[in-house]
């Protein structure tokens, strides 16, 4: 990490080296922080009186209008330099560009510049990039296709056709242990909630899915734009989503939360990278997803299945200001804890800030997953992770193939933030006023309480019978 002199601004050491490595002309995508940032205090009483939904968009309002002088005058000389892929990062007062190196170093003479990082590229979780299973890209006369897909009878997903939450139906065994039937025989099924999916997308076409989606127009943010309509090639996403508010078009309800809605954004591009300075534009997007400061339409949930992996066991504060921003907002911001495991202080950023719900994974056995990231927070020395739920081998959507309703099981710290995901779905229904604090401490129990954790949570004294 260096200055170029007093006053300047500190270019972080992974662009630094880079730069030293320069052998030609190339330009390097970078996010340049202003030093003027606002006070969190300050904004946090701007807030007081106004309604929990409309909080996201007032806010971001109020960061549009600090940042807007300070932002001026480096936005002049980027364009100057001809800069490429400008980009203004409101909820870090920051700029997002593609500069060669020279104009870096000048750049970095700046005094109203704090610190220039690279914008590193973040990969989607480990699994190929899916197609139609029942159409191959390389047939062969042998080759045998999967059941679903001979079964002429199946039928697109259409608002007839799409599954909605029964309560008739069973649920999932993940969701007996956690109590969620006698949640929703009391009437907590996250009706009137909304959760955020920060991922690889969500596949609008599953029929556990479709019918939760909030369908908005502001309700899918593809930060690329190059996906008009949600969507999700991968699959983790749709994976986590249906753990959060899956229905039961496989005949088993696979939600926490089956009445609550989901919106999402895509953070990874088609070809499977996304960047930090996307996150952050992700993060501007949740306090306001349709743009319109007035709208009650800001989540009550952020689903988080990302993170800085390779990084574990150390603090990476690049998030913690939007975090605090999305609390402020009065969010949930719920992180997968990684699965560093069992590799003591694992914890990984941005789920290891300040203002960040870290969820570990359960195994079978209800102990803590081998997989799962442990020991103490790298930024704070917390307990870490905050919270434990089921992670492993949870039955789940994935990805459909012509609408049908395909489902998995799946394994890892994302799994069981979806779960928890869910499950504060349901305190929010039952508990709308409560601060985050309190709520998120109601799901870590009290020590001899033999209840199922919902049940524990809601205050319920019935236990589900499978």
């Amino acid at each position: 990490m260096w200055c170029s002199q007093a006053g300047a601004a500190t270019v972080e050491p992974e662009l630094a080296a880079r730069l030293a490595r320069e052998t030609g002309p190339h330009r390097y995508p970078v996010i340049l922080r202003l030093a003027q940032q606002p006070d969190p205090a300050q904004f946090a009483q701007k807030l007081q009186g106004v309604a929990q939904a409309q909080r996201g968009g007032r806010l971001l309002e109020a960061l549009k209008a600090f940042n807007a002088p300070t932002q001026a005058p480096l936005l002049k000389e980027l364009q100057t330099r001809r800069a490429e892929e400008v980009q203004p990062l409101d909820t870090v007062n920051a700029i997002a560009a593609h500069l060669g190196a020279a104009d870096i170093r000048e750049l970095a003479k700046r005094a109203d510049i704090a610190t220039i990082r690279y914008d590193v590229g973040l990969l989607a979780p480990s699994r190929r990039l899916m197609g139609d299973p029942c159409r191959p890209e390389r047939p062969t006369p042998r080759q045998r296709l999967p059941k679903s897909c001979r079964n002429t009878a199946a039928a697109p997903a259409t608002p007839a056709t799409l599954a909605r939450f029964d309560p008739a139906l069973p649920a999932s065994a993940t969701l007996q242990l956690l109590g969620a039937p006698d949640a929703w025989r009391a009437g907590f099924t996250g009706k009137g909630v909304t959760v955020a999916v920060v991922d690889t997308g969500v596949d609008l076409m599953h029929p556990d899915l479709a019918g939760s989606f909030r369908g908005g127009a502001g309700d899918w943010f593809d930060v690329h734009g190059e996906q008009p309509h949600p969507g999700d090639r991968h699959g983790h996403g749709s994976q986590i989503t249906g753990l959060v508010t899956g229905t039961g078009a496989s005949g088993q309800t696979l939600g926490v939360a089956p009445q609550a809605k989901w919106i999402a954004a895509r953070i990874y591009n088609d070809r499977n990278v996304g960047r930090l300075s996307q996150l952050h534009r992700i993060m501007g997007w949740l306090l306001d997803p349709d743009g319109k400061p007035g709208t009650a339409d800001a989540p009550q949930i952020v689903l988080n299945a990302w993170g800085l992996g390779d990084r574990p066991g150390q603090c990476d504060t690049e998030f913690e200001r939007d975090l605090q921003w999305l609390r402020a907002a009065g969010m949930h911001v719920v992180f997968a804890a990684g699965n560093g495991g069992p590799m003591a202080d694992s914890s990984v950023s941005p789920a290891n800030n300040a203002g960040a719900l870290a969820v570990g994974a359960l195994d079978g056995s209800g102990q803590l997953a081998m997989f799962s990231s442990r020991g103490s927070s790298a930024c704070d020395a917390r307990p870490y992770p905050d919270l434990l739920a089921p992670g492993e081998l949870l039955q789940t959507t994935d990805r459909s193939a012509g609408a049908l309703a395909v489902t998995t099981r799946g394994t890892g710290t994302s799994f069981a933030a979806a779960v928890v995901a869910g499950e504060l779905a349901l305190l929010v229904q039952a508990h709308p006023d409560m601060p985050l604090a309190q709520r998120e401490a109601l799901l870590r129990g009290a020590e001899g309480d033999a209840r199922p954790p919902l049940a524990r949570a809601l205050g319920l004294s019935v236990r589900s019978q499978p």
